[in-house]
């Protein structure tokens, strides 16, 4: 299974697949993305931005998925079959597969969301207001810095791998947002 970035939309061949974060511009370029499962057979993306810089394809092989962060928009997508993708986030930056290669670790510009093998959000933590960095993940703890704005400054924080609740810290733990994506 792969995932490529394309420069743009196709002249020729089957229509595009459209992937939206909830409201649908199929009629406006996004991120165009060629998908190629597994069996060989592809089929383009056109995958709505998001409000970021950021597009990356993060390959997870365990899921026969890939995440993808189209100009901030995240998205879960199994390139073996087109229907099957799943939205996240609008402001996605970076992922990081958690070293069990069970979890994934979408890092936002305020957020660690923690996404299961299906695509499922399993929590998500509110941690900073302006930039989120996972530098490692070990023995159960998500460790990274985290941009708090003002005083434009980067502070280190670290939590745990399945719960998104503080690893360190005095007090009570403050516990992960959990969204509801039923409403």
């Amino acid at each position: 299974m792969i995932a490529t970035i394309e420069a743009g939309l196709p002249e020729t061949g089957p229509l595009p697949v459209h992937l939206h974060t909830g409201n649908p511009t199929p009629w406006s370029e996004g991120c165009v993305v060629r998908f190629t499962a597994r069996s060989g057979d592809q089929w383009i993306g056109n995958l709505q931005a998001g409000y970021g810089y950021a597009t990356k394809v993060v390959e997870w092989p365990e899921t026969d998925a890939v995440i993808v962060i189209a100009k901030g928009a995240v998205y879960f997508v199994c390139p073996g079959q087109a229907v099957q993708w799943k939205f996240i986030d609008l402001l996605g930056v970076d992922c990081v597969i958690a070293p069990s290669r069970d979890l994934a670790l979408i890092s936002t510009y305020t957020d660690v969301v923690a996404v299961s093998h299906d695509g499922s959000e399993l929590w998500r933590r509110s941690i900073a207001v302006d930039g989120v960095e996972i530098t490692n993940v070990r023995n159960g703890l998500i460790h990274g810095s985290a941009s708090i704005n003002p005083p434009d400054e980067w502070r280190p924080f670290v939590l745990q791998l399945t719960t998104g609740i503080d690893a360190e810290q005095s007090g009570e733990p403050e516990p992960p947002m959990k969204r509801d994506l039923e409403s």
